[in-house]
């Protein structure tokens, strides 16, 4: 009778902890691919961020701990397995810190190539201006083979803090401040001149 006892408790706390970290997450980052323009040997493609960063990130960003958000982008042949990527024939990887200046009340977001800051008053307002600096990527794709279909496919990954083992166990179970999207696919296209 003690040992179901103390089944049930368990359960009910790990149950508990399950659903206070879920009300607490933000809408998970996630992008749209809407379009892609050849012009002059290079793919432009439009896309748009939505969700939001999660609360417990922003609070460490204005804690004083810089967040560094790295948008992955691969081109591939879209003949794998059921249509999902293989061969990847490029990839750009996007990388953005995000700070908060104390003195100006307001987040800063720095893009490494080209060297460019930005200020954003209102947390909100942060996956919005990423969107609008680096929407939209251009991919060379000069040396392609005209007539093949492909995929391109983003990733997203947020950084904060990162513990070494044995302290890295404790974010495998439970890490609000570090985030990673599953990869996420465009539709197939052409690049036909």
């Amino acid at each position: 009778m003690m040992m179901k006892r103390k089944a049930v408790t368990l359960l009910t706390v790990i149950l508990l902890v399950l659903f206070i970290t879920g009300s607490v997450c933000a809408e998970n980052l996630t992008m749209q691919f809407h379009s892609n323009n050849l012009r002059d040997g290079y793919v432009h493609t439009y896309f748009s961020l939505s969700g939001s960063i999660s609360y417990d990130t922003i609070d460490a960003i204005k804690n004083g701990i810089t967040a560094k958000l790295r948008i992955t982008f691969q081109l591939t042949r879209s003949d794998g397995f059921l249509g999902l990527a293989q061969n990847i024939l490029r990839e750009k990887v996007e990388s953005l810190t995000i700070s908060y200046d104390v003195w100006e009340n307001s987040y800063v977001i720095e893009k490494e190539e080209p060297k460019s800051v930005y200020n954003i008053e209102k947390a909100a307002n942060i996956v919005q201006k990423v969107n609008e600096i680096i929407s939209p990527i251009v991919i060379d794709v000069a040396s392609l083979d005209t007539n093949e279909e492909f995929l391109l496919r983003a990733k997203i990954s947020i950084q904060t803090i990162k513990l070494y083992p044995p302290f890295g166990i404790f974010l495998y179970f439970f890490d609000p401040w570090n985030y990673e999207s599953n990869w996420i696919y465009s539709q197939p296209f052409t690049i036909k001149k």
